[in-house]
């Protein structure tokens, strides 16, 4: 049985010799069924402890470790504030005196309301926290997870709100012995909870176009519209929070909190929503610079620009581009960075995709640009070992590409395998082999249609058996960054778990809105 250390790492190390392959292009066609095609093993050595593995690790071993134990670490306590910050807001209510509306049947819809109610807002406003793009919170997780884990408190919070909302209607109608209709017409009276009524249904028509159905036939623009909506429904529904009952009265510890958590979640929108995109916009001054055709409905956009390290772009990265022409200014597209940034020159490829990405095909030179970013994590900081694999699809080689350049590699470490169905859509795949040479890597190409056993991978090769472990030995011991359409890396995400390799070695990510 082999011992495993905190990132899965098998205590086995292996010394890998120089081969003849490092400098050429392989086809998969060229690969036997057999592993050891890519095997060159000189010797290997099986360590009993994990003290006996950190004396083997290299230097760069050991600081790959460090830097994720870091990372993890940050991780795991910024994830444990939202339980924290949950706990807080419902102990306030309970340190008033409120469990006892838990003990009696009369009472008990009061205190139901209640608790959902600080649920449901605490949650509500991470929500807001977590589309607000806080660099912070990019950094850790990735704008793409951020965003995913917004989305899943979308309905639970709406849930929750209406528990809230349905409880004290049930609690005020039983106190003043009047129905459940009148008890509503009431409380319509009252500005604050009339304004909360409000919030309500606007949260209720956010949820509905947020669901895939109907977000796919509204255009985005119209959506985002709507979506921009919950910060209203954020502010409508804050006055009857104060003004309703004495839990946050003024002079309690409970409203100070409660105002505080107010302040960090608009701070975080307006802040890093508006003012910081303003302000790097007009000091980095993008303009663009060329438009290279690179391949059917594809080009590159090279944008010049000043300081543009201070606005901290890496290989990997991703932003949202907003170009100032007379068609495309309404809206900003996020786009990742498909060349090494420079202080003064940054890279995107884009591919005809749409209406927007068809004009960009004929951007002039000279149009400036705006630009929200840059965000992400599928940068070399998630790295954790010394091996790795960058896989990319079609125009998903784009980021594969700026990843390439500045991948800290050894020779033999470094593999690139480009997918696409034809060779003209191997994007940038001429760049990424002339590098990839130079770093004494490998680099395969995968072309043909989607196979039917293994979705990831042409069709023949996926009908012969092959897979990820037949292309890359020992693949539990690499860190794979994978870009590519949703399905397809779906299907490489499933192969390589087959495979053996963790999760926190497989790095991906969407670029999203």
């Amino acid at each position: 049985m082999r011992h495993q250390n905190r990132i899965g790492m098998p205590l086995i190390v292996s010394v890998v010799a120089q081969h003849d392959s490092a400098r050429r292009v392989i086809t998969v066609r060229q690969l036997r069924k057999s592993k050891s095609h890519s095997t060159f093993i000189e010797n290997t050595r099986i360590f009993h402890s994990p003290l006996a593995l950190c004396r083997a690790m290299t230097t760069r071993q050991r600081e790959f470790l460090r830097r994720a134990n870091r990372r993890w670490t940050a991780q795991d306590f910024a994830g444990a504030l939202i339980p924290i910050s949950t706990a807080v807001a419902v102990a306030f209510f309970f340190v008033d005196g409120g469990a006892k509306n838990f003990l009696d049947i009369v009472t008990l819809p009061y205190g139901v309301g209640v608790v959902s109610g600080l649920i449901g807002t605490n949650l509500f406003l991470v929500m807001m926290v977590l589309a607000a793009r806080v660099p912070v919170i990019d950094s850790l997780f990735g704008h793409d997870r951020a965003l995913d884990l917004h989305k899943k408190l979308g309905k639970p919070v709406l849930y929750l709100l209406l528990v809230h909302m349905a409880a004290l209607i049930v609690d005020y109608a039983s106190r003043v012995n009047t129905d459940l209709w009148s008890e509503v017409v009431t409380m319509l009276g009252v500005n604050d909870l009339l304004l909360s009524f409000l919030s309500m249904g606007v949260m209720v028509l956010i949820v509905i176009t947020s669901l895939v159905a109907v977000k796919k036939v509204l255009p985005h623009g119209v959506w985002h519209i709507i979506h921009l909506m919950s910060y209203v429904a954020m502010y409508l529904g804050i006055f009857h929070q104060f003004t309703q009952g004495t839990l946050f009265a003024e002079g309690t510890a409970g409203r100070a909190y409660w105002l505080g958590l107010y302040v960090v979640a608009t701070g975080s929108i307006v802040l890093f929503r508006l003012i910081v995109p303003i302000l790097r916009s007009v000091r980095h001054a993008l303009i663009v610079e060329s438009v290279v055709v690179e391949g059917p409905g594809t080009v590159s956009i090279t944008m010049r620009g000043r300081g543009l390290t201070a606005a901290g772009f890496r290989a990997g990265h991703f932003a949202h581009w907003r170009f100032l022409a007379p068609t495309l200014w309404r809206e900003a597209h996020p786009f990742s960075i498909s060349a090494a940034p420079t202080n003064d020159r940054v890279r995107i490829t884009v591919r005809e995709l749409g209406d927007s990405t068809s004009l960009l095909q004929h951007v002039r030179p000279g149009t400036a640009v705006w630009f929200e970013g840059p965000y992400g994590v599928f940068t070399e900081s998630e790295r954790t070992t010394s091996r790795v694999a960058l896989i990319g699809s079609g125009i998903g080689l784009a980021p594969i590409r700026a990843l390439v350049e500045s991948m800290d590699v050894q020779p033999g470490e470094l593999t690139v395998i480009g997918r696409a169905r034809s060779d003209e859509e191997l994007f940038l795949m001429d760049e990424i082999i002339r590098i990839v040479h130079a770093k004494q890597g490998t680099v395969y190409t995968l072309t043909g249609s989607r196979g039917r056993r293994t979705p990831w991978l042409p069709w023949d090769e996926s009908e012969r058996g092959v897979s990820i472990s037949t292309i890359i030995d020992r693949p539990s011991e690499v860190d794979f960054y994978l870009c590519g359409p949703e399905a397809w890396m779906n299907s490489l995400v499933a192969d390589l778990r087959s495979a053996g390799v963790p999760p926190h070695r497989i790095h991906n990510e969407q670029f999203a809105w």
